[in-house]
């Protein structure tokens, strides 16, 4: 701002016109004008980025003791200006003093005939974008309040994976463990009762006739049929105690 008297006087604001940079969209700002004193005051806005702004009114007259608001619109950018976090874009309102009937001519703000026109200086400052809002509010790991009282769901841990789920009762695996030892104990013993009858076929043999040979070769095949049970149960509960 230069000058005294009615630059002091008659009031633009504010300081600084701040735009937070959208893409795509018209960005809107205002400058006021206040004028406090008893006469009427001229004023002309200009800009350093004519094709860059819009502003209604770019100029008109301050009536005595009132306020005029000047619109001042950003065109939509399509892409960021590569300098716009140190935007060097500026506006300078002028002002000048009218008598009573006087009106605006090509030599109201001409500074040879108006050597009382003042001038204000506004420079544009660009803002980031807004930052989006998180999907996801955030909280203090523990902190139920902050959570608004939830809790992980069952069959869910901290870290969102599945828990294991919970161990079989001991009793339970003990049931089973013993089961398993009298159906082994049973096969053993039918086992060793189909070999006392191999064997004692196989002393009477030289007397037995061709139905104790038939016998005879039914034990042996039911021995070898338990043998392969008898195995099948060992390996089976090798893998179930060694998982």
């Amino acid at each position: 701002m230069n000058g005294g008297g009615l630059a002091d006087r008659v009031e633009v604001q504010p300081p600084d016109l701040r735009f937070r940079l959208v893409l795509g969209k018209q960005l809107l700002a205002t400058i006021s004008i206040n004028n406090p004193l008893d006469n009427r005051v001229a004023f002309k806005i200009k800009t350093t980025a004519p094709k860059k702004y819009v502003v209604r009114p770019s100029s008109g007259i301050a009536e005595a003791h009132s306020q005029v608001n000047v619109q001042v619109i950003m065109q939509a950018q399509k892409e960021y200006p590569p300098d716009f976090q140190n935007c060097r874009d500026k506006f300078m309102i002028q002002v000048t003093p009218l008598e009573s009937e006087e009106t605006l001519d090509k030599d109201t703000f001409n500074k040879e005939v108006r050597r009382d026109m003042q001038e204000h200086r506004l420079r544009v400052i660009m803002e980031s974008p807004a930052a989006p809002p998180s999907p996801v509010p955030e909280a203090n790991e523990g902190d139920a309040e902050a959570e608004g009282g939830f809790k992980p769901a069952a069959g869910e841990n901290q870290g969102g994976m599945a828990a294991a789920p919970p161990a079989a009762p001991a009793a339970t695996g003990a049931s089973q463990q013993e089961a398993l030892k009298l159906q082994l104990e049973r096969v053993k013993r039918e086992r060793e009762d189909l070999r006392k009858k191999l064997d004692e076929a196989t002393l009477q043999g030289g007397a037995v006739g061709s139905k104790g040979k038939t016998d005879s070769a039914a034990l042996k095949s039911r021995v070898r049929v338990v043998h392969i049970i008898l195995v099948a149960i060992i390996a089976f509960l090798i893998g179930h105690f060694t998982h």
